[in-house]
């Protein structure tokens, strides 16, 4: 008994993040950017797909201690429990305005500093003439960086990437694009 409840919870887990790509992929395909004119822009973390993994990471955690429990499912279910809260946490700051990444004729400011596979707390504010270079974190983010190794962060669940990527490149020819379009 306590094996297939086991391998419910395994491929409850699967589905779930299968979902829950699909419906990431599905609801940037049409995300447009928080804020855009020819001079400044905003861009963030698509609320509805961070929700989504919150709720989701707390429902996996609440099935994982249930099974713990009451269901004698052992180690098991201590696994997905603690899954479910390391998606939710690490989701739960981009429901707030911290990520948030905004850019004008003067300067690009937004998140600075990456915490664990996500994004930290603090922020910066870079101007476009101290930028010297663009770059990819191991975890997928990517990055402007400043002369003195001050960078600011985004990734493709930020809702109008390409608008900052493009207005990137304008504003810096000279930097190769973080980002494929």
């Amino acid at each position: 008994m306590a094996i297939s409840l086991l391998a419910l919870q395994v491929l409850a887990t699967v589905g779930m993040t299968a979902g829950t790509i699909a419906l990431m992929f599905w609801l940037l395909l049409r995300a447009r950017p928080s804020v855009l004119s020819e001079t400044a822009g905003a861009i963030e973390p698509e609320k509805s797909t961070a929700w989504f993994t919150v709720v989701g990471g707390c429902i996996m955690s609440l099935a994982g201690l249930y099974g713990v429990l009451f269901q004698e499912v052992g180690w098991g279910g201590v696994v997905v429990a603690f899954l479910g809260l390391g998606a939710a946490g690490f989701m739960a700051p981009s429901l707030t305005s911290v990520h948030k990444v905004t850019w004008d004729q003067e300067s690009i400011e937004g998140p600075s500093n990456l915490f664990g596979p996500t994004l930290g707390l603090r922020r910066t504010r870079l101007s476009w003439d101290d930028i010297s270079r663009t770059g990819t974190t191991v975890t997928g983010y990517w990055f402007v960086e400043s002369h003195d190794g001050r960078r600011v962060y985004w990734s493709f669940l930020y809702k109008g990437h390409g608008a900052l990527a493009a207005f990137l490149h304008a504003k810096r020819p000279d930097l190769e694009r973080p980002v494929s379009e």
